[in-house]
């Protein structure tokens, strides 16, 4: 069998798992399960840390190398054309969620240390580390520097090609505020907050407060509730997607709106500049927000929001801002990281050469990006792939999809990565 066939094998079981908190499934640990058990059947060592973190190894002795992958995803959202945990090959294709983001990538490292396992010995340990908490938050890689053993070398296939060398701090705030609004019963959107809302609905307390409201541009309209479509992208990228709570609230009469409606319309302005926070620098670009999370409901806010922010903020200048705008709201801080730079570029260089081997005509620069990958928890590790330029992977959106030409050339490109950092490793 093909390592192409295998990793197809491997990544059509591993998206079969609806990983994320919100599916009403025990997924999220489950896969962890799954793979763990997998890679023992193959003759790994494999340590389970938590329900959500665990790592499979090649080797007893020798320095540590580590690649750091995510077994969970983001919730499918809606308009997909096919299945979202079914593998679909259509046309030289694979679609369905997390074959990019970040389950393929998982499985092409799993197929490719098991090819490593039964031909040479390394002289150094090899280790995959599997978190399934990467979409929310990153409490199990944060375990993982805390408690478990530190890799000399490694990187992280979860972002892009020629590599990333740069990763924005991020805060993930959750606002709540009272509010007494007569006629509103609910308001709903958003399951993730690292996602644009792709869908928003409100629910009046009587049907004649819709015809007070003036409410147009709905996707749907049944008895006292009202839904509105966006479209669905990474945080990283508001502006690629539509806010579907920021569609509902413009489209609610401005003279019904209520104070805290009119509060929260401040997010729209994505990059932050309507509260002080829009800070544009040369590599990383501007600040992003996104509200992820809103609901309200019997009279109370719960809002979360995304927030990445690049080297010229502090989280205190920010925490300073939100509390400035949203004086009467409670804010808390749910997680935090601060701006990732890779400093000791020695590894990066070989990476970066190794990938223009491949491709000697790319001219693309090494990345800065709002994304955040587990490469921040570790010292100098970068992402490496699996995103190729120009090509789109609708991560985080509907219809997910990988060609099929893309994984073989992330198969012959990953294998002669690994050993580079093995090598590496060995002057350690």
């Amino acid at each position: 069998m093909t390592l192409l066939q295998e990793t197809i094998d491997l990544l059509k079981k591993l998206v079969s798992y609806q990983s994320y908190p919100t599916s009403n499934t025990a997924d999220q640990g489950d896969i962890l399960d799954f793979t763990l058990a997998y890679c023992s059947e193959l003759g790994f060592i494999v340590k389970k840390v938590t329900n959500t973190l665990g790592w499979v190894q090649l080797g007893m002795e020798g320095p540590l190398v580590a690649f750091p992958v995510h077994l969970d995803v983001v919730p499918p959202g809606n308009g997909w054309s096919t299945d979202p945990f079914t593998l679909i090959e259509q046309d030289q294709t694979l679609y369905g969620r997390g074959v990019y983001d970040n389950k393929g990538p998982a499985a092409a490292m799993i197929v490719l240390l098991n090819e490593l396992r039964k031909k040479i010995k390394t002289g150094v340990r090899l280790r995959i580390i599997l978190g399934s908490q990467e979409e929310t938050g990153m409490a199990c890689i944060q375990h993982y520097t805390l408690m478990e053993e530190k890799p000399v070398a490694g990187f992280v296939p979860d972002a892009m090609f020629p590599i990333v060398l740069g990763e924005k701090g991020r805060l993930h705030l959750l606002l709540e505020s009272k509010e007494e609004i007569d006629w509103l019963d609910e308001i709903t959107a958003g399951e993730q907050v690292n996602s644009v809302p792709d869908r928003a609905t409100i629910r009046v307390k009587n049907k004649q407060e819709l015809n007070r409201m003036n409410l147009t541009g709905a996707s749907r309209q049944e008895h006292e509730t009202v839904s509105y479509q966006g479209v669905s992208a990474h945080a990283a990228k508001p502006e690629a997607g539509k806010n579907a709570f920021f569609l509902l609230i413009n489209a609610i009469n401005p003279s019904v709106r209520s104070e805290k409606m009119n509060n929260l319309l401040q997010f729209s302005d994505l990059n932050g500049e309507g509260i002080g926070l829009s800070c544009p620098e040369s590599r990383f670009g501007d600040t992003t927000i996104n509200a992820g999370i809103i609901n309200f409901k019997q009279n109370k806010w719960h809002v979360e929001v995304d927030i990445r922010f690049n080297n010229k903020l502090s989280q205190d200048i920010i925490l300073h801002k939100i509390h400035q705008f949203f004086s009467d709201w409670t804010v808390k801080v749910l997680n935090a990281k601060d701006v990732h730079l890779v400093e000791n570029r020695h590894l990066a260089d070989q990476l970066i050469g190794l990938y223009h081997q491949y491709y000697p005509t790319d001219k693309t620069e090494p990345i800065y990006m709002g994304g955040s990958t587990y490469a921040s928890y570790f010292d100098n590790f970068t992402a490496f792939g699996p995103r190729f330029p120009d090509t789109r992977t609708y991560a985080h959106g509907k219809n997910e999809r990988m060609k099929l030409s893309d994984l073989e050339k992330l198969l012959q490109i990953y294998k002669d990565a690994i050993q580079i950092v093995i090598e590496e490793a060995r002057k350690t």
